[in-house]
């Protein structure tokens, strides 16, 4: 399905719509499940060692994803 006109997809519409903590936990998890698996699958890393990698690489790049798509409400709730 295309877009009309300049909006975005619906999809991006729905998650800028979340707040940052609801974009934060339902991110994080994937995040976490993915990097684990890059870690432990392709970068051979032993089990521990890919379990706290995917946790803090999960955090980051959930942080980085709450940054990015942060919303104008949320930006006038800091001023």
């Amino acid at each position: 399905m295309k877009p009309q006109g300049n909006l975005p997809p619906r999809a991006v519409l729905w998650w800028e719509s979340l707040e940052t903590w609801k974009q934060l936990v339902l991110s994080f998890p994937i995040f976490a499940i993915v990097t684990f698996a890059l870690n432990i699958g392709p970068f051979y890393q032993p089990l521990g060692r890919s379990i706290f990698y995917g946790l803090f690489e999960g955090g980051v790049l959930a942080g980085l994803l709450a940054v990015a798509t942060r919303t104008e409400r949320d930006r006038r709730k800091m001023d």
